[in-house]
């Protein structure tokens, strides 16, 4: 009987061993890192009057893109005159979002849909920057002379940096209709805009690196 105690003994041992008795314990995981969520800061206040001129992105496509225009509307003021335009159908043309001289917003197609403002165009290799942009329309007269106001330049801050933080765009892809279109009839925004101005303003309200990460 004897002779089998140290071979019940190596059993036992191993049993306890599987079981994980005798072990020092494993140390406790590393915590995942506490991701907080960026803000994304508020949303100015907008008047929705819908433009049936738009139409479905492709399906699965990303907003990666901010376009600036401008009206080409000498003597128009009010973003509700712009918009009437947009409401007509036979127009063929809409933005996302109109911003008047008084700073007014008027959105005439949701985010989620397809504008019809930035005609033939390409960024980069991309081409139909439709598909995956954002239109903001600033009423101006596009003559260099007419000045963009202050209530313009804050309300345009405001509503970028919303759209910039929620959509995660960089300032690579906020560009102006001249940068994306072949046509040299599209010269806006007028050449008195101040971009320096906007970038700051921008900058401002969501923090120079916040602002510039890069899409993942």
């Amino acid at each position: 009987m004897a002779s089998f105690l140290p071979i019940a003994a190596m059993l036992l041992s191993g049993t306890l061993y599987a079981m994980g008795w005798g072990l020092k314990p494993a140390p406790l995981p590393t915590p995942a890192p506490v991701v907080t969520p960026r803000p994304i800061p508020p949303k100015p206040q907008v008047t929705f009057l819908e433009s049936p001129n738009q139409d479905l992105r492709p399906a699965g496509m990303p907003i990666d893109c901010i376009v600036i225009h401008d009206t080409e509307s000498p003597g128009v003021r009010s973003a509700r005159r712009i918009a009437n335009h947009f409401l007509n159908p036979k127009s063929q043309v809409s933005a996302h979002y109109i911003i008047g001289k008084d700073g007014e917003v008027v959105q005439c197609v949701q985010d989620e849909a397809r504008a019809w403002h930035a005609g033939p165009s390409r960024l980069g290799d991309r081409v139909k920057v439709n598909d995956f942009s954002l239109g903001i329309e600033l009423v101006n007269a596009q003559t260099g002379n007419d000045p963009f106001t202050d209530a313009q330049y804050d309300t345009l801050n405001q509503l970028v940096a919303h759209l910039m933080a929620k959509y995660q765009v960089p300032w690579e892809r906020v560009v102006g209709h001249k940068d994306i279109t072949d046509r040299a009839s599209k010269r806006d925004p007028a050449p008195n805009f101040d971009w320096k101005r906007f970038f700051a303003g921008v900058d401002g309200i969501l923090g120079e690196t916040y602002a510039r990460i890069p899409r993942p």
